[in-house]
């Protein structure tokens, strides 16, 4: 499940990379910027494990990457720029499918307007996509 804005710079990494994986055969959604509307979708998948794929401040280098469970995620609204606290997005999921969920976590380095992936994140993103799964 990809979560983020691909018009802002860094925060389309989710977006982004399920395009890729899809490509690749793989089942996800393209949450954007809301994804609490995407449960329903996600969902009628019947998955057995849920990765939500966003742009997060970790205090890290751009590019870094967490792969966290709910209750690993801090409660403030400088975790992610999405209205709806993940946490929240990922006690729904779990409850509404039975899945386990994590979130992947990707330091961003800009999520200014206009902007394209950082040289980091872009790089990222090629290697998350050789890495992972298709079908």
């Amino acid at each position: 499940m990809g979560m983020g804005n691909i018009l802002r710079g860094d925060d389309g990494i989710g977006p982004k990379l399920v395009e890729a994986l899809r490509k690749k055969g793989a089942e996800t959604v393209d949450a954007g910027t809301v994804p609490e509307n995407y449960v329903g979708p996600v969902k009628r998948l019947e998955p057995d494990m849920i990765v939500m794929i966003d742009a997060v401040h970790l205090e890290r280098e751009p590019g870094a990457v967490e792969l966290l469970k709910r209750d690993e995620i801090l409660e403030n609204s400088g975790f992610s720029t999405h209205s709806l606290s993940p946490v929240l997005v990922m006690e729904r999921l779990e409850s509404e499918t039975g899945a386990e969920v994590f979130m992947l976590a990707i330091q961003p380095g800009t999520l200014k307007l206009g902007d394209p992936l950082s040289p980091a994140v872009n790089s990222l993103l090629a290697t998350l996509t050789d890495l992972l799964p298709g079908t």
